[in-house]
C-alpha cells in the first residue's frame, strides 16, 4: 500500500512540476528564469521519499525543456537538474532532529542558489559572449534563486500542512539521537 501511495504521489507531483513550467507567472532573462511555484512540487516530494523527489525533478526538467526555447533551455534544464542537491540534502537534514525547519530551508536555499549560480556562470558563455556578463549572470542567478527558494517555501508551507492534516503526506521520521 505504501509503495502504491508513493507512486501516486510521484505521478501527481511530477505532473504538477511539468504543468507549472507552462505558467505565465514567469520572469525570463537570457540566462535565468524564475517561475513562481516551480520548486513547490519538489519541496513537497522531499517529505515523501528520495525517489519521489528525483521523479519530480525529472518532470521539472522535462517541462522546462518543452517550454523554454533553445539555447536558454540548456541552462534552465541544467539548473533544474541541480535541484537534486537541495532535495537530497533536505531529506537528510529532515531525518535528524537537530535542526528546525527554518534552518533547513535556509541551508537548502543556500545550496540551491549556489548550485544554480554556478551553472549560470559556467553555461552563460554558450549564449552570451562576455565573461563579465557570465559573472554578473551568476550573481543574479544566485541571489534570484535564493529569494525564489524562500518564496516557494512560503507557498509550500500551507500546502504541506494541508496534505499532512489530510494524512496524504506524513512527517519524515526523525532519527532518535537519545539512544
Amino acid at each position: 500500500m505504501k509503495k502504491t501511495k508513493e507512486v501516486a504521489l510521484a505521478s501527481i507531483l511530477t505532473a504538477l512540476s511539468i504543468l507549472i513550467t507552462y505558467s505565465p507567472l514567469k520572469l525570463v532573462m537570457p540566462f535565468f528564469t524564475l517561475t513562481l511555484g516551480a520548486h513547490v512540487p519538489t519541496m513537497l516530494a522531499v517529505f515523501v521519499s528520495p525517489w519521489v523527489s528525483v521523479m519530480t525533478i525529472i518532470g521539472s526538467c522535462i517541462g522546462f525543456m518543452l517550454t523554454i526555447p533553445a539555447p536558454n533551455s540548456i541552462i534552465v534544464v541544467t539548473r533544474a537538474a541541480t535541484h537534486i542537491i537541495f532535495a537530497l540534502v533536505g531529506i537528510k537534514l529532515l531525518k535528524t532532529n537537530k535542526l528546525n525547519i527554518v534552518f533547513i530551508v535556509l541551508i537548502t536555499a543556500l545550496l540551491h542558489a549556489l548550485a544554480e549560480g554556478l551553472v549560470v556562470y559556467i553555461m552563460t558563455p554558450l549564449i552570451l559572449t562576455s565573461e563579465t556578463t557570465a559573472l554578473i549572470a551568476g550573481y543574479i542567478a544566485t541571489g534570484g534563486t535564493f529569494l525564489h527558494h524562500l518564496i516557494d517555501s512560503a507557498i509550500c508551507t500551507p500546502v504541506l500542512l494541508a496534505l499532512m492534516n489530510a494524512k496524504i503526506i506524513h512527517p519524515i521520521k526523525r532519527r532518535n539521537t537519545n539512544a
